[in-house]
């Protein structure tokens, strides 16, 4: 087994941050399950890795990288540019939804105007 660094340590820590914060979320019944899965893949991932960092030998190898730092700063971004992605869809389908709720709040005010109006 590899040595236990500060920067394991870290990487426990913050993957149990977001398993704890997926079960609060779900706790609280305010769960997206996309988001609760993110949440649950990035911990375990985050806590896979530091429990067991020479995982990411394998990985170098079968990627064809020399050193297992590449092969996790390679995993490392396609990871984040998945949650990017799924972020920025996340966000302009928001906007959508505002931009409707904006459209309808401004006719249920025109409407309530025309009411008092008569």
């Amino acid at each position: 087994m590899a040595e236990f660094t500060v920067v394991n340590a870290i990487a426990l820590a913050v993957g149990v941050i977001f398993l704890a914060n997926g079960y609060h979320m779900v706790r609280r019944g305010r769960e997206d399950m996309v988001l609760f899965a993110t949440s649950v893949l990035v911990g375990a991932g985050l806590i896979f890795v530091a429990l067991f960092p020479d995982a990411f030998q394998f990985v170098a190898a079968v990627l064809g990288l020399e050193l297992k730092a590449r092969a996790i700063l390679v995993m490392a971004n396609l990871t984040l540019f998945v949650l990017v992605t799924y972020l920025l869809n996340r966000i302009g389908s928001l906007y959508e939804k505002v931009s409707r709720l904006n459209e309808e709040v401004s006719l249920l005010r025109a409407e309530l105007e025309d009411h008092r109006d008569e």
